[in-house]
């Protein structure tokens, strides 16, 4: 695992789907969670106290979290306080764990963990003592920008149990908000979704409290039972050195971050499973333009859209969304007034295309939603039980974008007509395998009427997670009949087929790291519902990375070689190839650094273009300079 320098920056230091049904009814109600920071209360009598924890010696199974089923009548005041007499009869958690920057450290910031549920909700009440209740970093901040640069709490929760992904949920000590999904088969997490939970925060003598909200409409289960829920806390902690510590135990050759979820003990599931929801959207938009020589145009309009979601039973979530507008976005994520044009190159935050968001995913980028730029209407059904996960969706798009179409030495694009589209994707997980299919198909429509050709793309995939490797596998096949003329748009032609084959292999050890990469693209082998930006090559990309922690100043000391090569199927010719010794180190006030050296690089920009020669040095650091100024970083390339 690596770290990314990305923003808001993870809870972790990490590197860097047959389908059961398939069409659906109605979208999403995603209201990112409200929050609120509250008045000191009083000092909350200590409870008894924990045994002490012995770092990896006690399996993560034997460190359940206890929750309380709340009485009839008994509700949960949500201010942030945890002095209510139901938070005082809930049975406390207080084992945590230090995971950076001394992994396996009894922490010296205690943090005590309460559950209880309902019949509509699960509830966590976290308190946060802090000896040095002044330094705790508070500010205000919108919604999914809590990161490391604050105090803050993060619940993880796995309602399958799989620990293949978790939904997260972040409450800063000011109350501000954050969510996302983690999902372990790449080891990311994802802030785009949005769900709908509640949360406060308030300030004590000796730190802070937690107090969050999480209705069960937002947790995707299974109706097998309450015994496989699992859950996780992780808490920030950044001073001279920035901290994290988790309620359980993660030891460095872990393949993903949830990799030790604990169970949930005493929950059980409500008796109601099924909601409907409904999300009417009102957007206004003006635009203004000023174009040079020419005449002033101003345009406003107003668009209404509509997203149902409906959940019959607790596997099985149905979807339908009617004139989505392309910047359907919350108000903390501003877009362009007219990213319709961009649609490849901005985050997803429409909700219909947010449900289950993880189930997307494959060893590529086979799916991509954000291919979908203007739709009229679409519907989606969406499956997730103990063993089989999988989502259908089909829309009619107005088009308006951008069709990439791949090469060896680059990518062009074609203007992306109206068309009607399936997506799909099916897993089935058989404990250390897994095996998954993809299927989308695009029908493009002509200017004057007919069709323009269409793009189907099916493929199957695997994953074997064996000790401390993970090993993925993916073949595609397209045909595309939708090609652009002169002026770049598709239009009908001859059938042209494709093929795309991955393999991949990872590595993750207590001292060392290792990855390997093979990719071949065949020269007609086309996406138009994925991100394939090149075809027509061959890849290969391997990475040794020796590990050391805690030597010195350095909280982490990597070593690595990076190397990798494209090159022509045609002719074999280099189309870019490079191999780079690097450094990568942590140290205090959450600063980082990487240089890499890059002696030989080599690329070429076309098929008979000069192989142009690269040699040169890379620098990147971040640090965080004092509490007032929360992250500066520098990029620097110097050389050939």
């Amino acid at each position: 695992m690596s770290l990314q320098p990305c923003s808001p920056a993870p809870v972790h230091a990490p590197v860097h789907r047959p389908i059961p049904a398939a069409l659906a009814l109605a979208l999403l109600l995603a209201m990112g969670g409200t929050a609120t920071a509250q008045p000191a209360p009083a000092a909350m009598p200590a409870p008894p106290a924990s045994p002490a924890v012995e770092p990896g010696a006690v399996p993560a199974e034997e460190w359940p979290v206890a929750a309380r089923r709340l009485a009839a009548g008994e509700r949960v005041p949500m201010d942030g306080r945890l002095d209510h007499p139901v938070w005082r009869a809930a049975p406390v958690f207080e084992r945590s764990v230090e995971v950076s920057p001394v992994r396996g450290r009894t922490p010296e910031h205690t943090t005590r963990v309460r559950v209880l549920y309902d019949e509509r909700a699960l509830y966590f009440g976290i308190e946060s003592v802090d000896p040095q209740p002044d330094a705790i970093r508070a500010p205000l901040v919108r919604h999914d920008l809590v990161n490391r640069t604050q105090d803050f709490v993060v619940v993880y929760v796995d309602p399958i149990g799989s620990r293949r992904a978790a939904q997260f949920f972040r409450v800063s000590a000011s109350g501000s908000t954050a969510d996302g999904l983690h999902t372990a088969d790449d080891d990311t997490e994802d802030f785009a979704p949005d769900f709908d939970f509640d949360a406060a925060s308030a300030r004590t003598p000796t730190g802070y409290t937690t107090v969050m909200r999480i209705p069960y409409s937002s947790l995707r289960y299974s109706a097998g039972g309450a015994a496989g829920w699992r859950v996780m806390v992780g808490r920030r902690i950044p001073r001279e050195q920035v901290m994290l510590t988790l309620s359980v135990a993660l030891p460095r050759e872990a393949l993903s971050f949830i990799d030790r979820l604990q169970p949930l003990q005493g929950f059980e599931l409500p008796a109601e499973h099924g909601f409907v929801q409904w999300r009417p959207t009102l957007t206004l938009r003006r635009t203004d333009e000023r174009p040079f020589q020419q005449p002033r145009r101003s345009d406003t309009e107003a668009a209404l859209s509509l997203d149902v979601k409906w959940r019959p039973r607790p596997e099985l979530v149905l979807d339908a969304t009617l004139n989505p507008d392309f910047s359907q976005v919350a108000l903390d994520q501003p877009q362009l007034s007219r990213n319709n044009r961009f649609a490849l190159f901005i985050a997803e935050k429409r909700p219909f295309f947010l449900e289950s968001a993880d189930l997307l995913i494959s060893p590529t980028r086979a799916l991509y939603t954000r291919s979908v730029t203007d739709p009229r209407w679409g519907v989606r059904a969406t499956w997730r039980g103990d063993r089989l996960t999988g989502s259908a969706l089909a829309v009619q798009d107005r088009g308006g974008g951008l069709v990439l179409l791949p090469g060896a030495y680059g990518n062009g694009f074609a203007l992306q007509p109206a068309n009607d589209g399936l997506l799909s994707r099916a897993s089935v997980s058989l404990g250390a395998l897994s095996f998954g299919s993809v299927l989308s198909h695009r029908r493009y429509e002509a200017a004057g009427g007919g069709e323009a050709g269409d793009n189907t793309v099916a493929g199957v995939d695997g994953q074997w997670v064996t000790g401390a490797w993970r090993l993925k596998a993916q073949w595609l096949g397209s045909r595309t009949t939708a090609h652009p003329d002169a002026e770049g748009r598709l239009q009908r032609a001859e059938a042209r087929d494709g093929h795309l084959g991955r393999l991949h292999a990872y590595r993750n050890g207590e001292a060392s790291e290792t990855t390997l990469l093979l990719e071949d693209t065949s020269a007609h082998f086309r996406n138009d519902a994925g991100f394939v930006t090149q075809a027509g090559v061959r890849y290969a990309e391997a990475n040794q990375t020796l590990r050391w922690h805690n030597l010195g100043p350095f909280n982490d000391l990597h070593l690595y070689v990076f190397g990798d090569r494209t090159e022509d199927r045609r002719n074999g010719h280099t189309v870019s190839q490079k191999w780079a010794p690097g450094v990568w180190v942590t140290t205090a006030r959450n600063s980082e650094l990487s240089l890499e050296f890059i002696p030989e690089g080599k690329v070429r920009t076309a098929p008979d273009a000069t192989l142009h020669a690269e040699r040169y040095w890379h620098l990147w650091a971040q640090t965080t300079p004092a509490a007032w100024a929360p992250l500066a970083a520098l990029t620097l390339d110097q050389g050939r």
